[in-house]
């Protein structure tokens, strides 16, 4: 995972590592290491990975002096020792006979004169430090308004300890003290909450010494929900604020660009307005993924020669810490997020970490210049390409390449995602261009995020975009100290186009394509799509009288789809991704059938319901169906694929346009099984044969797209599959 220089490699190695007060003593041994006023004790716990008669602990506080902290040989098998170090962020590594260990996951990274190292943060050992005890945590729900939540904190260095909670309206109350009991000693403290309503909750607490100094608070946020949410459960809708919805026109503001490239109203007072009217929970929606909403340029920049673009996707920051007005600033997506935690939808932030704007408030200031990179423009020339330079080049000449070998520069990028994460109490965080960064960018992020969030076990949710189907780079972000997920481009190159919209391959090629992406990526949430904001609209690519023309974006554009055969197109395509594993994205407006070709012509400004043609006002209406099934059956959403056929009828280039499969789940009535049908004819009389597995030996079956049932007995069933559609199926 890391690029660490030869010779030297900093990292975890394995080594567990702990924070004490300065009083306390050092259990792993006592270490020649001075007086405790130098420093706070750093406890470290290694297992060897060789047969070891030394290992030491070296870091940057030394200088990485080999001869330096020892640890010490323990009856388990592990060496430990205690280190004193002033506090802050620091690089280090663990020696075994005089070699540097293999390296392991690190959860920070930290450069020293260019070379990467694990790092370890320390915090100030003078002032409280406060913990959750190890399996402590007990977050329960008997029925609606009857949710408890229980943890129990271990304290050091504390006298009195202070908290509040943050409801689900957005409001915050302080503890009580039959909430939270501090111990008699002081070490440790009981939390209870109890009669809680459905939403998110945030309890923050605060200890205080003997001086009144305060330390770091800690964050436990929880939700409070009928079922443990997964980010496998739901769609990912995917909107571009500016595209989605006009909901505020007093802060449109004129501005300059070409056609569609222009800012053109959205806002997130649109966003907000679509919440409340229940549209998100009309598509069974509980995971909203938001363009950037930093504030953008005031100015737009041609790059061709021809056509002004302006900052209206959000990918131009030139703000740290500001909503762009032009969106609705602050308070509206503070509305927003605490809207869609009122339906139980999570918000997940676009994290813009390879590049600033030029106009962005830290490359204006001349001490921070150090941060960027003014180089080469990528693709510009064979040594300066968007591979062999992609961590060093310029997407355009006004972005500045963040420098993750900074540390002052990591350190501030990555604390102003942290800092947006819990001032907006958002939910997860899309990383944009991630094989355009160091590791460290996502590294760092992604440790910060988990150190600070998932303190009570509710899940952060963070993928990356890497446009590539090399399968090796996509996995190389995806760690249990790196990214949860990324984009699934190879399925998306493999899938939707040649089998869906076109017939140039066959049901076997999803077949294959589906396993094989399990077998790449294991049990990683990939996010998997038929299109997005980078990539022309699957409808256009399935409409024969316009998929010509889906590369343009500025002239001869493609316009509607003609006749119903796309829509159908469309549908099995969300079909088959709704109900294959992954996070399944809806790019808004596929919902109901947008077309558009190459960027900016994907990004129409959204059609609304009262202006949909009569095929999209039905297409809305089938997806629905389809979401709806998804969110009924849990199989569909989290359950292993178990293939029961997929006939072998010459199709295109491959073969098969039938294929059956199971997403089943240990309650048989969770389980569903899925047919779809690639023809342009109704098949009749398909046989189902359900594998013992299953547990449907007979019974009532649910057709959930058409909402009728169908009794059956020994393990078998015929259906009829519409015409480039599907069947869902379950126990009724």
């Amino acid at each position: 995972m890391l690029e660490l220089s030869p010779g030297l490699r900093g990292a975890l190695l394995g080594a567990a590592v702990s924070f004490a007060a300065c009083s306390q003593g050092s259990p792993g041994g006592p270490m020649d290491s001075g007086p405790e006023e130098l420093g706070c004790p750093v406890t470290f716990s290694h297992r060897p990975t060789m047969t070891a008669s030394s290992v030491a602990v070296v870091g940057e506080w030394n200088g990485f002096d080999r001869s330096g902290q020892k640890l010490t040989a323990q009856s388990d098998g592990t060496w430990s020792g205690t280190v004193k170090v002033a506090p802050g962020t620091w690089a280090y590594a663990v020696v075994e006979n005089g070699a540097e260990a293999p390296p392991a996951e690190a959860t920070a990274i930290r450069y020293v004169d260019g070379k990467p190292w694990a790092a370890m943060r320390v915090p100030d050992c003078t002032k409280p430090l406060l913990s959750v005890a190890q399996g402590s945590i007990k977050n329960t729900r008997a029925s609606a308004g009857a949710g408890r939540f229980e943890a129990t904190l271990s304290v050091t260095g504390g006298e009195a300890l202070t908290g509040t909670v943050r409801l689900p309206d957005g409001s915050s109350r302080p503890l009580t003290g039959a909430e939270l009991q501090l111990a008699d000693d002081a070490r440790s403290a009981a939390l209870v909450l109890q009669g809680l309503a459905d939403g998110k909750y945030t309890v923050s607490l605060v200890g205080k010494n003997a001086k009144g100094e305060a330390g770091e608070s800690l964050l436990l946020p929880f939700w409070v929900e009928a079922e443990t949410f997964t980010f496998r459960d739901s769609p990912l809708y995917m909107l571009m604020i500016d595209r989605f919805r006009n909901g505020d026109p007093s802060n449109d503001v004129p501005g300059t660009g070409t056609g569609n490239a222009a800012f053109r109203g959205g806002d997130l007072q649109g966003v907000l307005q679509a919440l409340k009217e229940g549209y998100f929970d009309g598509l069974s929606v509980k995971a909203i993924w938001l363009s950037p909403w930093q504030t953008q340029p005031s100015r737009s920049h041609v790059d061709d020669g021809v056509h002004a673009v302006s900052g209206y996707h959000g990918y131009w920051p030139v703000k740290a810490r500001e909503v762009d007005p032009r969106f609705g600033g602050e308070a509206a997506l503070t509305a927003v997020v605490q809207e869609a935690h009122r339906h139980g939808i999570r918000v997940v932030m676009d994290a813009v970490l390879n590049h600033v704007h030029a106009d962005h408030e830290y490359f204006q200031d001349p001490a921070k210049k150090k941060w960027f990179r003014t180089g080469c423009l990528c693709g510009s020339s064979p040594e300066c390409g968007w591979d062999n330079a992609r961590l060093t080049c310029l997407f355009r000449d006004y972005m500045p390449d963040i420098d993750w070998t900074n540390n002052d520069a990591a350190a501030q990028f990555s604390d102003d995602m942290v800092w947006w994460m819990e001032h907006f109490d958002l939910d997860g965080i899309r990383v944009d261009a991630v094989k355009q960064v160091e590791d460290a960018a996502v590294i760092d992020l992604t440790g910060k995020v988990r150190e600070r969030f998932e303190t009570a076990g509710t899940e952060y949710y963070m993928f990356g975009e890497t446009f590539t189907g090399d399968v090796g780079l996509i996995k190389h972000s995806i760690a249990p100290n790196a990214l949860d997920g990324q984009l699934n481009f190879p399925l998306f190159f493999g899938v939707p186009e040649p089998v869906f919209a076109r017939d140039d391959q066959g049901l076997q090629q999803v077949r294959s394509a589906v396993q094989g992406t399990l077998s790449d990526f294991g049990a990683s949430p990939m996010v998997t799509f038929v299109g997005n904001h980078d990539v022309a609209r699957f409808i256009t690519k399935a409409d024969p009288a316009n998929r010509d023309r889906q590369g343009n974006q500025w002239d001869n554009l493609p316009g509607a789809p003609q006749g119903q055969v796309p829509y159908d197109r469309l549908f099995l395509a969300m079909a088959s991704l709704m109900t294959t594993p992954g996070v399944p994205l809806i790019y808004y407006g596929d919902e109901y059938g947008e077309f558009g070709g190459a960027d900016p012509d994907n990004r129409h400004l959204m059609n609304q319901a009262a202006t949909y043609f009569p095929e999209q006002k039905n297409q809305l209406n089938r997806m629905q169906g389809l979401l709806k099934a998804r969110a009924a059956l849990r199989g569909l959403r989290r359950g292993p694929q178990q293939d029961l056929w997929c006939n072998e009828e010459p199709w295109g280039q491959g073969k098969g346009n039938l294929y059956a499969y199971a997403r089943t789940d240990a309650d048989p009535r969770q389980t569903a099984v899925v047919v779809l049908n690639l023809t342009g004819n109704t098949w009749t009389n398909v046989v189902l044969n359900f594998p013992t597995e299953l547990k449907w030996p007979m019974g009532t079956l649910r057709e959930h797209l058409s909402q009728t049932d169908k009794p059956f007995a020994g393990s078998t069933v015929t259906v009829d599959v519409p015409a480039r559609g599907a069947v869902v199926l379950s126990l009724k």
